[in-house]
């Protein structure tokens, strides 16, 4: 167990939304039940922590953090109460000193017996007056912070810095004025924070500490960032509590865990820290440290290595740099009990379900003594109950004492008016923030707007995926030079018969699904699954790029009740999640400075393959399909492989009981999900292309300048850096129906005609329009894309259904030309004259009449900016809008790998539908042109 003299536990200290009451005593029950011991509240954006410190607790609020202390009492939690005064405190007036007193007394009657100042992200200049009384900024904090200590009796203390890392130490840790004096005047009893070598440090090393401590003249605590993900809304950490020794434990006075916004994805950050802290109070057994050194010491994975043994890869780089704890060992365990959590029929305002869980022994070495059982109490709006038990509500007595000083408090905090009469150069005003009451907001205030319940009675959501799968099998060209292509576009068929069955754990090990990829790739084709009853969600876990085309089950979305008919039949049609699966999303979304290895596999296998597609170019060109080519191949089957087990990841986590889970995990994995697929149609793309120019950049990984994460570098592969907005967007709910973007293949048109019919309203269905000749507008608007620039041509699918389209050409100065002469030509000869005048035209007549009077009469300054055309259209009853977005994305991203820089859309001017569809899609207006036909606008978009 962890020593009680050592502070171990969480410090809600991120930006963003606070966790909710209900979250917090969650939180409570969980950590005691891990065996941490501390809980410091310090939301950064929560009303009367930071923004408004002075403002004393109303009775509600008051009733509400007792009930939240008392529940901390109840799990062995310490509770620290923190404040953050320093935007705007003149630590010379004393009535400023005096309401920070006050504040932390009222508080102190609510049962708190730990407290904490926080002097973090603030201004570093003073006051006038300040500067009038103080040497320095240290000075005054240290100043405030003793007499404040010494006030409230000396109670167990903390302090926050302003140079709270070794980055921030001006000019170094060493060398630091402000360091060395806070080691100095602060008084002996109260402990410093420190967030390592950096804001969010990957490693935290002994000599680093003993620096420190030289300087400090105490031991730090740490507040460890190394989970947090508030600088980065496309980030969630889930890997293992990493990068610091147990042989730290000695030289630090405690370690809190600044985790995830989300509170429910904390589960695995909270498990392996307390998995840390066991091992590093526990004597190291060198015999027991050396038991996994007959494992191959390989920084693979190899695919004879299972699940459970994924984390005894490298057992000397484990004991050289982590001392008497193993990460991937911790993670592995963590996976395995909140495998329970994940299973708990839970939705997204429910009250919590008390956990069995603990840290075992295998990652120590040692047995620890079972965890005895706990209880809590607290609900979102009235202080009561755990299963059973009754949280004693605040007592009388003191809501008549809240009461009683309530005149007394207000004349303290009516210190803005004294303040600002008297000397502006004293006061600084509260900055405007974006801060709530976590103490009164409920559930459903803090959860966004994004359905994940549903009803089991009701009609399931949708999924909105931006899926875009790798094209399925085209086999009519029978050319030496189109087999060549013809490889290309059968990516997919590689995956061959081993994905006819599900996998067990260990097939789905990372090297072997790569492995196994590349064995089977002559002979299968694809297999297109259309049903959508129990066999084919079963299928479709097995074969995951295929299953991209079908509906995920309809049941997966809806609330799930353990005591509810409906939902025991639902579970036992569709495939749940496994512990393979945690794993696989938890090297997606690993730590702030390392990818999981699958993660790492993936980026090195589209990098590899942008950067090498020129080699199916040649091949092409030659009729000679070459060795590299032939490499080409496999390595991008491969990289489907992974995808492949990224999409069943996803269809079956949409399965899970516990929807509150899903609602924080949701967001996340289809954006990234969504990016390998669009991926994929882009590889498959660059293998079919006669031409590629551009070649990738990579970037930094520094976490808060290299935004987004793996979702990021993945989309970084991809030609857009100009068009990041396609990739801003957010699912508003979560929905079980998975969209495919593929290239176009002639067996398509039929289908792409039908779309074109049914949207050229404006969006809306036109056959009522052209009942004698239903081709006539997909010949006017489609089929010369079809025709002369098929390469450029994306499809958008719903099961087997196409149910969209973007189509383009590169050059459409040269395009117009060869439309003229190949397509015009072929529409006069299709469609005969009207001999009827102008304003007798029917619409069909029109459109033969342009055909006969074509000219595009559009200027040069036009190709110039914008080179190359496109189409898009998508049926008015596909769920995802957002699905416009990915198509886009694809298209765009072929016509600048081939050197485009802009493209434009041609919209007839009464559909204001579509303008309004390309103007959100980043389309503006082109004023300067003379265009002369007067019945179309030009709209177009940088690239």
């Amino acid at each position: 167990m962890i020593s009680s003299s050592f502070m171990c536990g969480v410090v809600e200290g991120f930006y963003g939304r606070p966790w909710t009451p209900d979250q917090r005593v969650e939180l409570f029950d969980l950590i005691s039940s891990l065996g941490l011991n501390a809980y410091i509240y310090a939301p950064k954006d929560d009303l009367k922590h930071r923004a408004y410190w002075r403002e004393l607790y109303s009775v509600e609020e008051a009733e509400h953090l007792t009930t939240l202390i008392q529940s901390a009492k109840e799990n062995n939690v310490m509770f620290v109460y923190a404040l953050s005064p320093g935007l705007d405190i003149t630590f010379s007036n004393s009535k400023e000193v005096t309401c920070l007193k006050r504040k932390l007394e009222q508080v102190k009657q609510f049962g708190v017996d730990a407290f904490a100042l926080l002097f973090d992200d603030i201004d570093t200049d003073m006051c006038v007056a300040d500067k009038e009384v103080f040497q320095s900024f240290a000075h005054a904090q240290v100043s405030i912070t003793n007499e404040v200590f010494q006030h409230l009796g000396q109670p167990k203390f903390l302090f926050c810095p302003t140079e709270y890392c070794a980055t921030r130490a001006v000019p170094n840790v060493k060398s630091s004025e402000y360091l060395t004096t806070i080691g100095k005047k602060l008084l002996p009893d109260i402990d410093f924070m420190w967030t390592g070598p950096k804001v969010v440090s990957k490693v935290i090393s002994l000599e680093s500490i003993k620096e420190l401590s030289d300087v400090i003249k105490r031991k730090p605590v740490i507040w460890d960032n190394i989970h947090a993900n508030d600088y980065d809304q496309k980030r969630i950490f889930l890997g293992p509590y990493k990068g610091r020794s147990t042989t730290l434990f000695p030289y630090l006075n405690g370690i809190f865990t600044n985790p995830n916004c989300e509170f429910e994805v904390n589960f695995i950050a909270f498990h392996t820290l307390a998995g840390w802290a066991k091992a590093s109070d526990t004597p190291a057994d060198p015999k027991k440290g050396m038991q996994s050194s007959s494992l191959p010491c390989s920084p693979a994975i190899s695919a004879d290595i299972k699940l459970e043994q994924e984390g005894d890869i490298d057992s000397s780089q484990r004991l050289t740099d982590h001392g008497n704890y193993d990460p991937n060992k911790a993670l592995v365990q963590a996976i395995s009990d909140w495998m329970e959590e994940v299973m708990d029929s839970k939705t997204a305002s429910s009250k919590f379900r008390r956990r069995k869980t603990g840290v075992p022994a295998n990652i120590l070495g040692t047995n620890p003594p079972p965890l005895p059982g706990i209880n809590t109490c607290m609900a979102t709006t009235t202080p009561t109950m755990s299963e059973g038990d009754t949280a004693p509500l605040p007592t009388l007595p003191l809501a008549e004492e809240i009461r009683k000083n309530k005149e007394a408090f207000d004349n303290l905090v009516d210190l803005v008016g004294a303040n600002s009469s008297a000397d502006p150069e004293t006061f600084r005003p509260p900055p405007a923030i974006n801060a709530v009451n976590s103490l009164l907001a409920k559930a459903e205030d803090i959860l966004e707007p994004m359905e994940c319940n549903g009803n089991i009675q009701s009609v399931a959501p949708v999924v909105p995926t931006k899926s875009c799968s790798m094209v399925q099998s085209c086999t009519s060209t029978t050319t030496t030079d189109s087999k060549i292509g013809e490889m290309a576009m059968q990516i997919d068929d590689s995956l061959g018969k081993d994905s006819q069955s599900p996998k067990t754990e260990s097939e789905l090990s990372p090297a072997s699904a790569a492995d196994s990829s590349s064995e089977s790739a002559q002979d299968t084709e694809m297999q297109i699954d259309t049903t959508a009853d129990a066999e084919s969600d079963k299928a479709e876990t097995s074969d995951i790029v295929s299953s991209e085309t079908s509906t995920c089950s309809k049941d997966a979305d809806k609330v799930q009740d353990e005591d509810n008919p409906a939902f025991t039949t639902a579970l036992k049609t569709n495939e749940m999640l496994t512990k393979e699966d945690v794993m696989l999303l938890v090297e997606l979304f690993y730590l702030p400075y390392e990818h999981g290895p699958r993660a790492v596999a993936m980026l090195e296998e589209v990098h590899w393959l942008k950067i090498n597609a020129y080699i199916v170019c040649e091949a092409k060109q030659t009729g000679n399909p070459s060795h590299k080519a032939m490499e080409w191949r496999e390595r991008a089957a491969k990289f489907v492989s992974y995808a492949k087990q990224v999409h069943g990841m996803m269809t079956r986590l949409l399965n899970i009981p516990n929807r509150s889970m899903l609602y924080y995990l949701y967001p996340y994995i289809w954006d990234m999900e969504g990016v390998l697929s669009l991926l994929a149609s882009f590889i498959k793309w660059l293998g079919s292309s006669n031409n590629h120019k551009e070649a990738f950049m990579s970037g930094d990984l520094e976490p808060w300048v290299f935004r987004g994460g793996l979702t990021g570098e993945f989309q970084r592969v991809l030609p857009l850096e100009s068009a990041s907005d396609l990739f801003c967007k957010q699912p508003h709910r979560i929905l079980s129906v998975v969209y495919t973007i593929r290239p176009y293949l002639p067996k398509d048109e039929e289908s792409v005609y039908k779309v074109c019919l049914k949207t050229c309203d404006d969006g809306s269905d036109g056959t009522d329009t052209f009942p004698d000749n239903p081709d006539l507008i997909g010949d006017k608007l489609v089929g010369h894309f079809l025709t002369l620039s098929p390469e450029y041509c994306f499809v958008l699918e719903e099961g087997d259904q196409i149910v969209g389209y973007v189509l383009a050409t590169l050059d459409a100065k040269a395009y117009f030309k060869k439309m003229e002469v190949a397509w015009i030509t072929e529409m006069k000869r299709k469609y005969p004259k009207p001999s009827k005048t102008r304003s007798n035209l029917t619409p069909a007549e029109e459109i033969i009449q342009g055909f006969h009077s074509f000219n595009p009469a559009l200027p040069d300054t036009l190709f110039e900016k914008f080179p190359s055309l496109l189409r898009m259209d998508v049926l008015a009853d596909v769920e995802d809008k957002g699905v416009a977005k990915n198509m886009l994305a694809c298209v765009l991203s072929a016509l600048k790998s081939n050197g485009s820089k802009g493209a434009f859309v041609e919209v007839c001017t009464g559909d204001k539908n579509h303008l309004e569809a390309y103007t959100k899609l980043g389309f503006f207006a082109v004023p300067e042109l003379q265009i002369t036909q007067e019945d179309v606008n030009i709209v177009a978009r940088a690239i």
